[in-house]
């Protein structure tokens, strides 16, 4: 048996599309991702103040990935790769529960500053009890999310 023989697909193959809404003036006003397995659709939405504080690092991951400033500043969704996806999920879900600005600004800088094979393995963690909370007290330098 060869090795291409012996790869795998992947069970759950997801796929994602990053909406940025913005006003007339080109602000930020929400970020949006919809993941979608063939059974499972999810959207996760960060509206307001939170959506201009975690634009720039949204941003960061998009560049990262090859994502042309023309395409994120353009009106239409964004298609994106698993890795790219999976830290853009990350970083939504991660900060859409605070409250605190200088919190957002961490956990969202942290999430962007990691590598994709790192902001994966978080993903990955997201749907398991206490993983969530372990990632915001990482990022928050020991601090209570």
């Amino acid at each position: 048996m060869t090795s291409s023989t012996n790869r795998r697909e992947p069970t759950r193959r997801e796929e994602f599309r990053c909406v940025v809404e913005r006003d007339g003036e080109g602000r930020v006003l929400a970020v949006a991702l919809d993941a979608r397995t063939p059974t499972v659709e999810r959207t996760t939405r960060v509206n307001s103040t939170k959506a201009t504080r975690i634009a720039g690092p949204v941003h960061d991951i998009l560049r990262a990935s090859g994502i042309t400033g023309r395409t994120w500043s353009s009106a239409r969704p964004i298609d994106l790769d698993y890795l790219t996806g999976a830290q853009v999920e990350l970083l939504l879900v991660a900060v859409k529960p605070l409250r605190r600005a200088d919190r957002i600004d961490h956990v969202s800088a942290g999430v962007a500053a990691m590598s994709p094979e790192e902001a994966s393995y978080w993903h990955a963690k997201l749907s398991r009890p206490g993983g969530l909370p372990a990632l915001r007290v990482l990022l928050a330098a020991g601090g209570r999310p």
